[in-house]
């Protein structure tokens, strides 16, 4: 993946990524294809759709942070 310009000040961003709550392996965050469901005892349902890993990039000229997630 190309390394995005801010689209607020054109500064090169940075990369890196997010780590969600209780997720102690480091691991980033996933994009799960479709509206979220929710299953037995409240649990979302993820089994059967399309999981990306998520990447962040931050600006270190104005603090924006953009999102994507690339096909695997």
């Amino acid at each position: 993946m190309a390394t995005p310009i801010c689209s607020d000040c054109q500064r090169v961003m940075e990369g890196g990524f997010l780590l969600g709550p209780g997720e102690g392996s480091g691991g980033p965050i996933k994009w799960i294809e479709g509206p979220p469901e929710r299953g037995f005892l409240g649990i979302l349902k993820v089994k059967g759709r399309r999981q990306l890993d998520t990447y962040a990039w931050r600006c270190p000229g104005c603090s924006q942070v953009r999102l994507f997630a690339p096909p695997a």
